[in-house]
C-alpha cells in the first residue's frame, strides 16, 4: 500500500471528523434552545411520537445513502440520548 496515499486519505478522514463534531455541537446548541422552550413552557424532554419520527426519517435517509440501518439506529439512540440529557439541563 501506497503510504502516501494511507496518509493523504487519513487527513481527509480527520477533516470530515472535524466538520461532523462542528455540526454534533451546532446541533446541541439548537437542542439547548428547544430545552429552554419547554422548560419554560412546562413541556417534557420526551416527546416519544417525534422521536419515533425522527428515527424513522433518518433511517429511511440512510438507506437511501447506503448506511448501514442498524448503526445509524444506534447513532441516533445515543445522540437522542444526548439530547434529552442537555435538554434536561437546568441553564
Amino acid at each position: 500500500m501506497n503510504k502516501i496515499m494511507l496518509k493523504k486519505l487519513r487527513k481527509e478522514i480527520d477533516e470530515i471528523d472535524r466538520e461532523l463534531l462542528s455540526v454534533v455541537a451546532k446541533r446541541a446548541s439548537v437542542v439547548r434552545k428547544i430545552g429552554k422552550l419547554k422548560r419554560k413552557n412546562n413541556i417534557k424532554p420526551l416527546d416519544q411520537k417525534r422521536w419515533e419520527e425522527v428515527l424513522e426519517s433518518r433511517i429511511l435517509i440512510a438507506k437511501s445513502l447506503n448506511l448501514d440501518k442498524d448503526f445509524i439506529k444506534n447513532l441516533y439512540t445515543l445522540i437522542h440520548k444526548n439530547s434529552l440529557t442537555i435538554e434536561s439541563e437546568e441553564k
